[in-house]
């Protein structure tokens, strides 16, 4: 049959026929391709993120460490599995715990960054900060209520407590600085103690000063919280005058 085409006649068959085959094999390409893009290889559950100690957001450089999800860990005021050589302290104990009021500020180490024991022990002295009760450090209160805690700083990472028989081994991504109210002095003069000396640690460990909201510390925030305590102080003041006096 073949024998009775022209050369030019097969040639155009046989480029014909070679063309159909491309298109073919191209669509069953693009079918088998499609087929393995429609199916995941792995199945991805959905995760709750419920946890009211979940970061509110990044802020600059600061916490995206390799520890940030401990430093996701809110350090708090029962301090369990507390070192027995430390145990008795009274150093910076209240002579109450319940309290009305927790006023926490943060200070972050930069990105790439932790804070060192060393760093972080050097720091504490050099703005007279006190190493007591439940192991962590404490700024004091002077004359009726000398030894009790103006505020206290822990470590982020929980259980909250610095190890001085290990602090040299410690890395930590941040601590927080934290006041309960009422306490031995007024709720404005407590912090008028802590932002000052937790600015200047954040100066000498080069690291970030966060509010409790885990967001930058801004004058706006600053006065915010002023207001917020002077009421406070409003409010205690009124409830020891009594009435007829």
């Amino acid at each position: 049959m073949l024998s009775n085409l022209s050369d030019a006649a097969i040639l155009r068959i046989v480029i014909g026929t070679v063309f159909v085959c491309i298109i073919i094999y191209i669509l069953l390409s693009s079918r088998r391709r499609s087929r393995s893009a429609s199916t995941p290889a792995f199945r991805i559950d959905p995760e709750m993120r419920s946890s009211p100690d979940e970061l509110a957001e990044h802020v600059g450089d600061a916490m995206q460490t390799a520890d940030e999800m401990e430093f996701r860990e809110q350090a708090k005021l029962h301090f369990e599995s507390e070192p027995v050589v430390r145990q008795n302290s009274r150093i910076g104990m209240r002579s109450n715990d319940a309290y009305e009021k927790l006023v926490m500020l943060y200070l972050a180490a930069k990105s790439g960054h932790s804070i060192s024991g060393a760093e972080l022990v050097l720091a504490t002295e050099k703005v007279g900060l006190v190493y007591g009760h439940n192991s962590i450090y404490h700024r004091l209160a002077e004359g009726l209520h000398a030894n009790e805690p103006i505020f206290s700083m822990a470590n982020v990472i929980q259980p909250g407590y610095f190890d001085l028989d290990q602090i040299d081994t410690l890395q930590t991504p941040g601590v927080s600085f934290f006041m309960t109210l009422p306490g031995p002095v007024t709720a404005i003069q407590a912090w008028d103690s802590m932002l000052p000396i937790a600015e200047r640690m954040a100066q000498l460990l080069d690291a970030v000063l966060l509010d409790s909201d885990r967001n930058a510390l801004g004058r706006q925030r600053i006065l915010h919280i002023k207001e917020e305590l002077r009421a406070f102080d409003r409010d205690k003041e009124r409830q020891i005058i009594k009435p007829g006096r």
